[in-house]
Order: structure tokens, then C-alpha cells, then sequence
């Protein structure tokens, strides 16, 4: 077991994880890309194969080729900050009603995470869709269900995000790990 100090942020599609993401990143701290929403993006223009609607076993597998090599390339002393985590695809997949994937399994047994995990919450005002992000709210809703269950099971601290703006939320997240003292 790889314990590392990456914090996962995570939720629902469209609840504000990304821009959480983006300003962590913009304090200097070390955070990964949504590599799911990469893929799709960069697939999408070259017409691709490695599609969740083409090939759902392909795609997962470089999603997590690409966690994988995120978790790794963390340095030991480091905090990183994480749109998703391997559980998250684990939530996907029993979402979209397939078996647990045994590799999936492994690499979750494998690959921990700090043991708090920062949930977005549903938030209707700040939810839209785009060219990739298709679900409606009700079933983003569902997803965001189905990856608390998973990051629970998988004995993960959720930490819900309270609905304030990003800066707010960032100094939140800096706060519970300890890292800023409140002001």
C-alpha cells in the first residue's frame, strides 16, 4: 500500500471539482488533470477509438494508465491535489452497470490516497453541460451518490465542500488539511 498526501477532490460531474483543481494548481500546489474529460477531448478531434461509447475497456485502461503515472510522479513529502481518483472509476463503472473491473479493484487496494477525500456537492446554480459533459443534473446527482458509496466502502474520509465560491472553497480544503490557519 502507497499511502501518498494526495488529496482527491470529487463529486458529481459539473460541480465545480475542475475549478477547485485549477486554483490549487495556480498556488503552486501539484495537482492532476481530469484525465477522463482529456482523453474524450482529445479523441473526439482526431476521431479516436479510446471513447467511453467505443471502447469502455480501452478508455478506462488509459484513465488509469494516466492516474497511475500521476500517483507515482508525486514525490514523497509533496501535496498534490487530484481531480478524481482511481475510485472514481470504480463509481463509473458500477454506474454504468458493469462489474466491478478486477483491475480496478487492485489498483484501488494499491494506490491510496490521502484518507480525506473532498466531495463537491450537487449544486444547481453553478451545473451545465457542454460538448462532453452530457448528464443531466438528476443523473449527475446519481453519480455523485454512487462515488461517495465507493470512496466510503473503500474506507476514504468525505469531507463535503460547502457551496461558496472558489477562492472560499480552496482556503476550506487548505484549512482541514492544515495547511492555512483560519484568518
Amino acid at each position: 500500500m502507497f499511502l501518498k498526501e494526495i488529496y482527491v477532490i470529487t463529486g458529481g460531474p459539473g460541480f465545480g471539482k475542475s475549478s477547485l483543481i485549477e486554483s490549487l494548481a495556480s498556488l503552486d500546489y501539484y495537482c492532476s488533470d481530469e484525465f477522463a474529460r482529456d482523453i474524450i477531448e482529445d479523441q473526439t478531434e482526431i476521431d479516436g477509438e479510446i471513447l467511453p461509447w467505443k471502447n469502455p475497456k480501452l478508455f478506462q485502461q488509459e484513465v488509469l494508465k494516466r492516474r497511475i503515472a500521476f500517483f507515482n510522479s508525486v514525490e514523497p513529502g509533496t501535496i498534490a491535489f487530484a481531480d478524481r481518483g482511481i475510485p472514481d472509476q470504480l463509481a463509473f463503472a458500477r454506474h454504468k452497470g458493469f462489474v466491478s473491473p478486477q483491475i480496478l479493484i487492485e489498483s484501488n487496494a494499491i494506490y491510496r490516497y490521502a484518507p480525506q477525500v473532498f466531495i463537491t456537492p450537487p449544486w444547481p446554480d453553478i451545473y451545465t453541460t457542454d460538448h462532453i459533459r452530457k448528464e443531466t443534473l438528476e443523473e449527475a446527482i446519481q453519480i455523485h451518490r454512487r462515488v461517495i458509496e465507493t470512496y466510503l466502502e473503500l474506507n476514504y474520509e468525505i469531507v463535503d465542500l460547502p457551496l461558496l465560491p472558489v477562492t472560499q472553497r480552496v482556503d476550506f480544503i487548505l484549512q482541514t488539511i492544515g495547511i492555512r490557519k483560519d484568518t
